[in-house]
């Protein structure tokens, strides 16, 4: 005489909580993936705002600049002012000022495993306002 079978075997319950871990598995390394490149989207915006604030306050200083003291952009205390504001980012200028030139913005993300550095480059056109200086 034949028994009926109600229920689940243990087989079939240990391969489908296989089954459903490895979909998990999946789905967390799909959100870890996720986040990092959320973190980087925002590095790349804050970047991008750090550069556009060394840009915008050099403006000031234009007829310092282009007429009065060129050598004012070498200034410690100068630079030092258009240094971003947080701690993971760094500026780089060129050596002397000039009417063109390039802001770049960088920063280091210690999650990726080839430690790249990460830079953002903005090119700034001033326009020569040294005749219009009192």
């Amino acid at each position: 005489m034949m028994k009926l079978q109600k229920g689940f075997t243990l087989l079939e319950v240990m391969i489908a909580v296989v089954v459903a871990g490895i979909a998990l598995l999946g789905l967390a390394a799909a959100q870890l993936k996720s986040l990092q490149y959320a973190t980087n989207s925002f590095n790349y915006t804050v970047s991008l705002i750090q550069a556009q604030n060394t840009i915008e306050q050099i403006w000031p200083y234009l007829c310092t600049l282009q007429k009065d003291n060129p050598d004012f952009f070498n200034d410690v205390a100068f630079k030092a002012s258009l240094a971003p504001q947080i701690a993971d980012y760094s500026l780089s200028l060129p050596a002397s000022y000039a009417n063109e030139m390039q802001v770049s913005i960088s920063w280091q993300d210690e999650r990726l495993t080839d430690n790249v550095i990460n830079q953002i480059t903005l090119n700034a056109t001033y326009p020569d306002i040294s005749g219009e200086c009192p």
